[in-house]
């Protein structure tokens, strides 16, 4: 076993969660009625209750640095002049838990937020003390749900990147990986192990087996349909039908892990001070491209579904940002009333073009 991997007794796992909390705002999965779950700072009322192996939480952990709402700074008025106070947030923070397909999710809102000429100051403050410690998705009982494919973007089970520490059940021990430097330094605290090439055959045995465990109804064959996409291929009948399936709610996009859309308000908060904010939005929503003057040129719902599929699977897109903003974790199905997650937007796109090509 390499030496960026060592091994901790099933017992003794949330050792971890102790030696993170000394350094860092701990958050963590948790159980909720029937399968619910979610995540939230621990503390020593709710550690015992911490659950690696829980269906994904609906509410992605990417609010942790990007909230949902979010004062970037106050407007502080004196005898007539204005100051502005930035809001940073640089609390350290670690999330223990996280799956391998919102890791990919955070990895793509980097990209966007990170990656260009104009850095996010508010995110970069948040993401620069970030801690991550994934956990593979190994359980095909609780851990695969009936919406995951995320081996159809090739983001799970197990991520391969973007993760400080990474946990695996290997049954009676969990294998820990070092993704980082910070990852390296961490595990060379006394609770770990060294493993050997035993724990590296089970690692691989229990993913082979775990990939095959995904419902055949989840799979989203994407490149057909990025093809389409990209060289306008759709057809507005196509767009018609998913438009007549929305309800315009925006859940598909609130519970996105690579949506990364928002809106920007003042508000009073005092008699002489007031603070600008800003808020997840949702191309689902009527209001989200009406211009000054109450013009909206997405004013059909069907137009703003077609917006919403060209910006995650054009090519255009995939190539600026060097994946495409899905990581197949099925939440957008999960809540949808339509029936138009992504995987079934694929499906129909993909059918609809080939019953319509030459034959």
């Amino acid at each position: 076993m390499s030496a960026r991997a060592k091994i901790i007794p099933r017992g003794q796992v949330l050792r971890i969660v102790d030696l993170l909390r000394k350094d860092y705002e701990v958050i963590a999965p948790f159980e909720g009625r029937d399968r619910d779950s979610y995540y939230d700072v621990v503390t020593d009322a709710n550690r015992d209750r911490i659950r690696l192996h829980l269906p994904n939480p609906i509410y992605p952990p990417k609010r942790y640095v990007l909230p949902h709402i979010e004062q970037l700074f106050l407007i502080r008025e004196k005898k007539g002049n204005c100051r502005l106070e930035p809001s940073l947030d640089p609390t350290p923070r670690a999330i223990f838990g996280i799956r391998s397909c919102d890791l990919a999710g955070i990895a793509h809102l980097d990209r966007f937020y990170l990656g260009g000429k104009f850095r996010d100051p508010y995110y970069e403050a948040r993401r620069k003390n970030l801690f991550l410690v994934n956990m593979v998705c190994s359980d095909p009982e609780t851990d695969i749900g009936e919406h995951c494919f995320c081996v159809c973007t090739d983001t799970g089970p197990a991520a391969r990147e973007g993760f400080d520490l990474q946990l695996m059940d290997l049954g009676e021990v969990y294998m820990v990986a070092a993704g980082t430097p910070k990852g390296e330094a961490f595990l060379e605290h006394d609770i770990f192990q060294r493993g050997g090439p035993e724990h590296t055959r089970r690692r691989r045995r229990i993913l082979e087996e775990a990939r095959k465990r995904f419902k055949p109804t989840t799979t989203s064959w994407f490149a057909a349909t990025i093809r389409y996409i990209s060289q306008g291929k759709v057809l507005e009948k196509t767009w018609e039908e998913i438009g007549r399936r929305c309800l315009e709610c925006g859940g598909c996009s609130y519970v996105c892990p690579t949506c990364t859309c928002f809106t920007v308000n003042d508000r009073r908060v005092g008699a002489s001070d007031a603070e600008r904010v800003r808020l997840w939005d949702s191309c689902a929503l009527q209001g989200f491209t009406r211009m000054a003057g109450g013009f909206n040129p997405r004013r059909a719902v069907h137009d703003r579904r077609n917006r919403r599929f060209f910006r995650k699977l054009a090519h255009y897109f995939i190539q600026r940002e060097l994946s495409m903003a899905c990581v197949g974790c099925g939440r957008c199905a999960a809540v949808c009333h339509g029936d138009i997650g992504m995987p079934a937007v694929v499906e129909m796109i993909r059918r609809a073009e080939v019953e319509t090509e030459p034959q």
